[in-house]
């Protein structure tokens, strides 16, 4: 009768090794998939970040624009392209502006690419003082609606229409100074 229960022992031994190696691996892979988790989104939080900042140099952009010559500013209407470090618009810059692939070129001198992931577009609207009516009254004078768009890239971006499918908008009603 020993011999019996020492067996079932002997397997009984097996097994909660087995159990314990088991429970050790699901551990282990919860902790891994938490921490790649939250790495990514350390990632987008950054690149976020980044496109914020990316979107409000592009506003101060059209500000020292409409003060520095507002007759140049004033006749603006469209889709243009912003690089990095350009301080105005101009004809060269209303490229296929109208989706974030039409301000990313490769190739050539000019190369709208702000830097690696990141396009950035500027929208002027100077058609209507509705557009600038809501949600406060438009400023003084005929006021134009610009909207800064920033857009970039990520591993999640998986429809090949649209790879840039993050993006930060600023939008600002620009009175004459």
């Amino acid at each position: 009768m020993n011999r019996f229960f020492g067996k079932v022992q002997k397997g009984q031994t097996l097994i909660e090794v087995l159990l314990a190696l088991g429970t050790a691996v699901v551990v282990l892979s919860a902790t891994v998939v938490a921490v790649l988790s939250a790495l990514n989104n350390a990632q987008f939080s950054k690149n976020q970040s980044l496109a914020t900042q990316y979107a409000q140099e592009g506003m101060e952009v059209m500000r020292k624009m409409r003060n520095s010559n507002w007759s140049a500013f004033n006749v603006l209407n469209g889709s243009y392209c912003l690089a990095k470090d350009d301080t105005f618009l101009d004809g060269d810059d209303s490229r296929d502006a109208s989706a974030p692939q039409g301000c990313m070129r490769n190739g050539g001198g000019d190369n709208p690419n702000i830097i690696g992931i990141y396009a950035r577009t500027v929208d002027i609207d100077t058609g209507s003082s509705s557009s600038c009516a809501t949600p406060t009254p438009p400023p003084s004078g005929n006021p134009t609606k610009v909207t800064v768009v920033v857009s970039w890239a990520s591993n999640k971006c998986t429809d090949t229409d649209n790879l840039y499918c993050h993006s930060v908008k600023l939008v600002s009603c620009l009175g004459r100074p």
